[in-house]
């Protein structure tokens, strides 16, 4: 085979390599949390006049920070104008299905949202229950508000949402699973400065 020949070969090889490896091939990673926005948000109060069993029918409050942040408190008295204790940090993963599945439920615009409310201004239902949902992203904001009566049912859409952050909160729905276990105590040995104190006291 000639020099020019053998040139042209490897040329063509060198091309068809760099074509393939512009292509995007069947295994190429897609990023799953590029759809999230930055500021993406939930402020979700739960009033009840009557705390039920289910961790979604009982006075809670669940508030969600960009971050991943949660924070979560279920006793009697909370309401929107309390911030409740910090709970965990999501993952974001998990910052993703939940903003996957919000827009799965119909509820990530502000098309079918409800006028903006003051929240604060909400006060305990006397009876049944009332839902504030406060969703943040893209720069906008909306919500919405139920009040549900005694012997109803919320929506699935909000219901499903709840359910799923009670779950990133580990709020049970029997309250007694909520009980957080003592903490194992490892032994790591002898207290390496155990001899420094006793020196000291001498």
């Amino acid at each position: 085979m000639r020099p020019v020949s053998l040139i042209c070969v490897v040329l063509l090889l060198l091309a068809g390599g760099c074509a393939s490896s512009g292509g995007t091939s069947p295994s190429a990673k897609i990023d799953p949390y590029s759809g999230v926005p930055d500021d993406f948000s939930l402020d979700v109060t739960i009033l009840a006049a009557e705390d039920e069993p289910q961790a979604h029918r009982r006075t809670a409050r669940y508030v969600l920070f960009p971050d991943g942040t949660l924070l979560h408190d279920a006793e009697p008295g909370r309401g929107p104008n309390t911030l409740p204790g910090f709970t965990r940090r999501l993952s974001s993963g998990q910052m993703a299905k939940i903003w996957s599945d919000i827009r799965q439920l119909g509820l990530g615009t502000p098309d079918g949202a409800d006028k903006i409310n003051n929240f604060k201004r909400v006060r305990q239902p006397k009876t049944g229950h009332t839902y504030l949902v406060a969703v943040t992203a893209d720069g906008d904001f909306w919500n919405y508000t139920r009040v549900v009566a005694p012997g109803e049912e919320l929506d699935p859409a909000l219901t499903t949402l709840l359910r799923e952050l009670a779950a990133l909160a580990w709020a049970e729905d029997d309250r007694r699973q909520e009980v957080r276990t003592a903490p194992v105590r490892y032994d790591f040995g002898p207290d390496p400065y155990a001899t420094y104190r006793d020196n000291g006291d001498n």
